[in-house]
């Protein structure tokens, strides 16, 4: 796949909404980087449905609220959140806010979603918000057939493990028929046959190209079984960028992203990181094209997003 093909998202900041002062030229800091992005032609826009919790200090503004303000403030760009933690949501009402977000927007939204985060207090979370945290992968999948009824259907009525309705409908209906629902996962295999069975495309955090590839290859592999054989399923990089011409930027890059999640580069494995001039990481995402990838997600840890944007 040619390079020009490949699709470009940025992740918009929302954690320092909240835990920093002045809040206000924070947030129209926001709009304004939004607003570039979609001037320059960026593909996608992106915010994450991090954890709510003040513990950690690991809370972000909320995705939804976040995403409906960037739709009535762009114009082309898509918008979206990953992941969205939907097996926390009830899906009639979140199917019902994703649509009216889908309208605002003019047809332009996407989500990304996954079982739920991988830290200390996210049982407690999802107790807190009265679901049962061993629930969380069979309602994902339970609401992922939910969302897309609920969107294309004039009325059913649902029998279901988790959710059990009478006869229902939503309006409004979205623009797009269906919203594109992609699915992060990472080397889980279950997770991995999840987006072979029901994902419009796949997000992954590979940090390798083989890594990458082999999961391709299972997905597609499951996909055969699911009877999906034809079924294109794109994939798109969650990735971390720092991008510069100085001779220091690796190093600069991790300095950067240890001071964003206030973690020693030691417990941040969990990056898939692309630090370096543009021509390096060009190079870096190359080995990863050449296996089919479809686009990025950009997370980029320098303050500048203005400079890291045209780098981009």
């Amino acid at each position: 796949m040619p390079p020009s093909q490949i699709e470009i998202g940025l992740l918009l900041h929302t954690r320092h909404l909240i835990r920093d002062g002045d809040s206000g030229s924070h947030v129209s800091e926001l709009w304004k980087t939004a607003e570039r992005a979609d001037e320059m032609g960026f593909d996608h826009l992106w915010v994450g449905d991090s954890p709510r919790l003040s513990l950690q200090d690991r809370a972000h503004a909320d995705c939804l609220t976040i995403t409906a303000a960037l739709a009535a403030r762009t114009n082309k760009i898509r918008i979206g959140t990953v992941p969205l933690i939907l097996a926390m949501r009830n899906p009639v009402l979140t199917a019902h806010s994703l649509a009216t977000l889908d309208v605002i927007s003019g047809g332009r939204s996407m989500i990304g979603v996954s079982a739920a985060h991988q830290y200390p207090f996210a049982q407690r979370e999802f107790e807190a918000c009265g679901v049962p945290f061993h629930q969380r992968a069979g309602r994902l999948n339970e609401s992922i057939q939910l969302l897309r009824r609920l969107w294309t259907e004039p009325s059913f009525a649902f029998e279901g493990k988790y959710y059990r309705f009478e006869e229902l409908g939503i309006e409004p209906k979205p623009i797009q028929q269906p919203i594109p629902i992609w699915i992060a996962a990472s080397d889980n295999d279950n997770a991995l046959r999840r987006v072979a069975r029901l994902a419009d495309g796949w997000f992954t955090v590979a940090h390798t190209p083989a890594q990458f590839a082999e999961r391709r290859r299972k997905i597609d592999q499951y996909a055969k079984e699911y009877g999906r054989a034809e079924k294109i399923i794109p994939s798109m990089l969650f990735a971390a960028f720092h991008l510069s011409y100085d001779t220091a930027a690796e190093a600069e890059g991790w300095n950067l992203a240890e001071k964003y999640f206030d973690q020693p580069r030691a417990k941040l494995g969990h990056l898939s990181a692309f630090f370096g001039t543009p021509q390096q990481c060009a190079e870096q995402l190359r080995a990863y094209i050449d296996r089919g990838l479809a686009g990025i997600v950009a997370r980029f840890v320098a303050p500048d997003a203005e400079m890291q944007m045209r780098l981009m």
